[in-house]
């Protein structure tokens, strides 16, 4: 970053406007938060979501139900994905009509869960919104000083300012786009199921045929479990217990060489 020196004379103004460079600088310090309109004299800016969980007796049905829903409050569905028995919905509203389209969500069906939250963003809005100004007017000074600038190194110096100024202005105005947005709508996610046991085409009862074929194959398959296990024990286990009868002939049996060894030491 540069300083106001006596080297750079033309630029002695820019220490008043100089913010916190990179896309991280920390957007709610106070420290570096320039002086605004207080915070009970602005408009509140507050991001609502809400969840709606919906039984319905059809899920084409309450497909269609949802879009003249959402468009009667000049929404839009934003997301949406379905399976065999229930659909998830992603749904914006414009902010002014949240409260309404809550209450009246439940009349798409029978309402199993309801939940709303807010949150306050008036001052994250606010501080992001005077900390852009003021890196646009720095950003308007850089490029008054590059017209000025004398020579080479100070035309190079300028613009590695220049160009960290236009990155860090390009990365507030994505996030204070996608801020108003979440205020401007609010977000409903919208979950509707069909009835335990239903599927969009009526009720689906057990398949029998399926049920026995399932339960005669598991049977034979703890069977043929129980064969190739017995299997490998005869296989493997026969040599192994050879083996230790011959250790136990040849050292404690007829021929008994340990209790051979054993007298031998005793004498």
């Amino acid at each position: 970053m540069m300083s106001a020196t006596a080297d750079y004379p033309v630029y002695a103004d820019m220490q008043n406007v100089f913010l916190p460079e990179g896309p991280e600088a920390d957007f709610s310090s106070d420290e570096a938060a320039f002086s605004g309109s207080p915070a009970d004299l602005q408009e509140r800016k507050l991001v609502k979501t809400g969840s709606v969980t919906l039984e319905v007796e059809s899920l084409s049905a309450a497909d269609s139900a949802i879009e003249k829903w959402c468009a009667s409050f000049n929404g839009y569905i934003s997301d949406s994905s379905s399976w065999q028995t229930n659909a998830n919905y992603t749904v914006k509203i414009p902010s002014g009509r949240f409260d309404d389209a809550m209450k009246t969500a439940g009349n798409l069906g029978i309402l199993r869960e309801h939940s709303i939250s807010t949150q306050d963003v008036t001052e994250q809005f606010y501080d992001l919104q005077t900390r852009l100004s003021n890196k646009k007017v720095m950003r308007d000074n850089l490029r008054k000083y590059l017209s000025q600038a004398k020579d080479v190194k100070d035309m190079l110096q300028i613009e590695k300012e220049l160009n960290s100024v236009l990155s860090d202005i390009e990365f507030m105005e994505g996030r204070m786009k996608r801020l108003s947005n979440q205020i401007d709508y609010s977000t409903i996610s919208v979950s509707v199921q069909l009835p335990y046991g239903k599927t969009e085409t009526g009720f689906s009862f057990p398949d029998a045929g399926e049920g026995t074929r399932k339960f005669i194959s598991n049977t034979v398959s703890f069977f043929l479990l129980c064969i190739t296990s017995l299997f490998y024990v005869i296989v493997c286990g026969i040599p192994v217990l050879a083996v230790l009868g011959f250790l136990f002939w040849l050292l404690w049996g007829k021929i008994g060489l340990l209790k051979k060894l054993y007298r031998w030491l005793s004498k």
